[in-house]
């Protein structure tokens, strides 16, 4: 016969009990300072940039003499930013539950999916740490698009000819669009391309937001975070003014001489005036939306609005940039989403080039640079007073 198990001491019992008591209430408000403190300790690289780079605009628009970015826009801003940012949220959320309700056929998963994402992502310590590089996205968004429509203005278009050249130096002496063109010159395929080029907006905000949240591998959350916003300003501004273009679809706007994209925007017109077809007795026009942003850009160029997403710049191209970077988290995350991330890559990249915003040359720029970017943040964030500065308690392992 088993012995019955003896009760634990009186006094430990009360313990346990208080132990229990206490898990269950609220968090104290002195907790919520010490995960906010922590917060804002993990993400001063951040804090500080911004601090940094936030006045460069007015600086910029004082040297050459025109009005700054005017503190109204910042209110637009951020309801662009939030307003993408639940667009893109809603989609991970809606990919994830179907994933494992219908693919993976967790039991029971809708009922307890809702819980699962309160449980693991909407927790005290994700949204503290969340907190800080998403308020201060939209101001960093704000001056790169200020600096970017004024480019011009510092230093007009000049490099398109030369990198017309360097294409064709690089493609055995023919333009990059014409090689692809046969396999992609197609009316379905070109509006696939276009979709995909299009739904680049909503997988950077998704990946971004996660990634502000990121509470398991620390490392390489703030890599990504700190390259990010250095590949926005680094690329997309500097070099960008360095290397001032137009790109393919305005090259006969800022280029002497004949005009090597004339095939290529001739065809993507053509595609955009013939999507139609009749719904309800009644006639309707599905234009490439690619083609739509290139004529309201260069009429916003013209007027000299530096409102928000304005500005024109092909070389390097920060969505071949960004995405480049956000391939790097992939290759982390396994298998298949480095496959993910390789394909998306891969058809920004072509999406790019066939819909005539860039030249190949300014995707190859963008990921050498966004390279370099990379490495050098993750050489700095391995150095151990910089990880003493920022996780005093130690870098957890990621998990």
């Amino acid at each position: 016969m088993v012995p019955a198990p003896r009760a634990a001491p009186l006094g430990i019992r009360c313990l346990m009990t208080s132990l229990d008591i206490a898990s269950s209430l609220p968090p104290s408000p002195a907790k919520h300072w010490r995960t906010l403190g922590a917060s804002l300790r993990e993400n001063s690289l951040i804090l500080l940039y911004a601090a940094l780079i936030a006045p460069v605009p007015y600086l910029v628009a004082h040297w050459i003499g025109v009005d700054g970015p005017a503190p109204s826009r910042l209110p637009g801003m951020y309801f662009s930013f939030a307003a993408f940012v639940v667009l893109s949220l809603f989609c991970c959320y809606a990919l994830w539950y179907i994933y494992h309700s219908r693919i993976a056929r967790i039991p029971g998963f809708r009922e307890t999916a809702w819980r699962r994402v309160r449980a693991t992502y909407l927790t005290r310590e994700r949204i503290l740490l969340a907190l800080p590089p998403l308020l201060l996205w939209p101001v960093l968004a704000s001056g790169f698009s200020f600096l970017k429509s004024i480019m011009p203005l510092v230093q007009p278009f000049y490099l398109d000819p030369a990198l017309v050249e360097i294409d064709r130096a690089l493609h055995f002496g023919v333009d990059p669009w014409r090689l692809l063109a046969p396999l992609l010159n197609h009316a379905p395929v070109t509006f696939a391309i276009n979709g995909v080029y299009m739904l680049w907006i909503i997988v950077f905000n998704a990946v971004l937001v996660l990634q502000c949240g990121a509470a398991g591998n620390r490392k390489l959350r703030l890599q990504f975070l700190v390259t990010m916003a250095l590949a926005w300003t680094l690329v997309g501004n500097l070099a960008a003014t360095l290397m001032s273009s137009a790109g393919p679809c305005y090259y006969h706007l800022v280029a002497d001489g004949p005009n090597p994209f004339t095939p290529l925007m001739t065809y993507l017109h053509s595609v955009s005036e013939g999507m139609r077809f009749t719904l309800l007795d009644a006639e309707h026009h599905v234009p490439l939306t690619s083609v739509l942003l290139q004529d309201v850009l260069w009429q916003s160029q013209m007027m000299g609005d530096h409102g928000i997403a304005k500005g024109i710049s092909a070389a390097p191209s920060m969505h071949v940039a960004s995405t480049w970077i956000i391939f790097q988290l992939c290759l982390v995350y396994g298998r298949r989403a480095a496959i993910f991330g390789g394909a998306f890559l891969l058809a920004i990249l072509v999406g790019s080039v066939h819909l005539g915003w860039h030249y190949a040359t300014d995707g190859y720029t963008a990921i050498i640079f966004s390279a370099a970017i990379w490495w050098a943040v993750g050489r700095f964030l391995d150095v151990p007073a910089v990880q003493r500065l920022i996780w005093p308690k130690g870098l957890a392992p990621a998990r």
